[in-house]
């Protein structure tokens, strides 16, 4: 005995054709608003990544400053004319080693090295004292040159270009203000030149 199908009628059929196209529009709807959304938290991710990098690379920035202020420092014949401080970096061969200049200038000249920002030229009044890096770098110091710039490489592999201005409070006493300020150049292990990292400036007083 066969049982007799029972045919739908018209507005049933209407109603179960409209709920199969619902879940490919759902679907749809679904994926547009996950790929707004992965869009949003990927841009968080990379910003995040970002900062992560430039803070890292401040940090390096301010140790390496405090570095050779400390090398400044211990330096018995500060601020001698002519005399220079041999600081030596992580890379290898002759280009390790550095005649950092440690001879001070009047203050009336902006004292002695990399130019420094004054009144007339610093972006906002905080910035007054501090390594003008607008202006041409003075001479490098190398293994056979004194000067007062320097490409210093970290044990990392990363590069720093690094100035400095020795400045003399007052022309009848050894005692100087050195201004250091160094900025990422090149990071390790990476073929995309570097088009812009923030210096990192600090200043001490020492006799």
């Amino acid at each position: 005995m066969t049982k007799s199908r029972i045919p739908l009628l018209p507005n049933a059929k209407r109603l179960q054709n409209s709920e199969r196209g619902m879940t490919m529009i759902e679907l749809m709807i679904a994926m547009a608003v996950l790929a707004v959304a992965m869009t949003g938290a990927m841009g968080m991710i990379l910003g995040a990544i970002a900062s992560n990098t430039r803070n890292k690379n401040d940090t390096a920035a301010v140790v390496l400053d405090q570095e050779i202020l400390e090398q400044f420092a211990a330096y018995q014949n500060y601020p001698q004319a002519g005399g220079f401080i041999t600081i030596s970096d992580c890379s290898t061969g002759a280009t390790r080693l550095h005649e950092a200049g440690a001879a001070g200038g009047a203050a009336a000249l902006g004292g002695n090295g990399a130019a420094l920002y004054t009144t007339s030229t610093a972006p906002f009044p905080a910035s007054v004292g501090d390594i003008d890096w607008t202006q041409t770098a003075p001479t490098f110091a190398t293994s056979s040159t004194v000067g007062y710039a320097m490409d210093y490489q970290t044990c990392t592999g990363d590069t720093y270009e690094v100035r400095w201005n020795v400045m003399l409070v007052d022309n009848e006493s050894n005692i100087a203000q050195l201004t250091v300020s160094s900025r990422q150049i090149a990071a390790a292990g990476s073929k995309v030149a570097m088009l812009f990292s923030v210096p990192t400036t600090i200043r001490t007083i020492i006799d």
